[in-house]
């Protein structure tokens, strides 16, 4: 069984430096008071999707997933943005999300032909979608998060985020954005925390000797590192090093080594003026030259048509 990290270990935090690469961004979108009957679609977006039951009961369901019964003050986290349904019972007629905002924009809300019973409020977490990282695919389609203590960090959150919307009349704003990645965090966190059956990424951050692994990379991903540099710091064989990240990761080392090093590169070129000189010095190239060799063969585009916005 492998070693677990806790909530107290220093360490460097890898998950942080992972989410602040992909540069997660969020906010809310639709924050309605509601009355039943009422149903709601919400199409693919491909990024992470959260409701918060402010106040009543309602349902969520997804392609593949017995509907989950969402009590006050429950959080539902739709990970990857997949399609889904929210009303306040099944079998509801539904309408888009996207119409039910619009009508909120225009004054003319929708469910209001009675005494309010739902109170619901509804986000997302946008990140670069032209990085990647191997926590994209380490977290379950749905999320539920249930039996929050009231004085629950989350809750104190989701309840930060509703009374800066009600201050600011719905409007949102970067307060509530960055509230919304805030509460994104700690959802990603709890989950790790309390739930052992962790998988992919996430599972290796529970290995306190993949952990120290992962950590020594994103300290510092310009060093030369090789298996066994790396197996002599983590205290591991280079045989062990290798299955255990494999197992965990889902990568061998040294291919997450130059993913990660790619990745960062691109958040570089993209979000600040460094010269391409510059960048391969950071991550770990060896010249300019070859990060831009790399940089083609892995994403399909130069670094130079990265920044010109020719990759779109």
């Amino acid at each position: 069984m492998s070693e677990s990290i806790t909530s107290n270990d220093h360490s460097f935090d890898v998950l942080d430096d992972v989410l602040r690469t992909l540069r997660f961004r969020g906010s809310v979108f639709f924050s309605p008071d509601l009355a039943a009957p009422w149903g709601m679609s919400v199409a693919e977006s491909g990024v992470p999707r959260f409701h918060i039951a402010l106040s009543g009961n309602c349902f969520v369901g997804a392609d593949g997933e017995e509907p989950v019964h969402v009590q006050e003050t429950d959080i539902v986290l739709l990970s990857n943005g997949d399609s889904h349904w929210i009303a306040d019972e099944p079998g509801r007629e539904l309408i888009s999300s996207e119409s039910a905002a619009r009508a909120c924009e225009l004054n003319n809300p929708l469910f209001q032909t009675s005494e309010t019973t739902n109170r619901i409020l509804c986000g997302l977490v946008r990140f670069d979608q032209g990085a990647t990282h191997p926590i994209l695919d380490s977290l379950p389609q749905l999320l539920h998060f249930s039996m929050l203590h009231a004085i629950d960090p989350i809750r104190m959150t989701a309840a930060l985020i509703d009374t800066e919307l009600r201050r600011a009349a719905a409007q949102g704003g970067s307060i509530v954005d960055r509230l919304a990645e805030v509460l994104f965090l700690q959802l990603l966190d709890h989950h790790l925390s309390n739930n052992e059956l962790t998988t992919g990424f996430l599972s290796a951050l529970r290995d306190r000797r993949i952990h120290q692994a992962l950590s020594l990379i994103h300290q510092q991903p310009e060093l030369d590192w090789s298996l066994a540099r790396l197996g002599e710091q983590t205290g591991m064989s280079r045989a062990t090093l290798v299955r255990r990240f494999q197992d965990t990761v889902g990568l061998a080392p040294m291919a997450y080594i130059a993913n990660w090093r790619l990745t960062k590169a691109y958040n570089l070129l993209k979000y600040s003026a460094a010269s391409l000189e510059q960048v391969a010095d950071t991550v770990g190239f060896a010249s300019a030259r070859t990060l831009s060799r790399a940089f083609n063969r892995h994403f399909g585009y130069t670094p130079n048509e990265l920044r010109r916005g020719q990759h779109l």
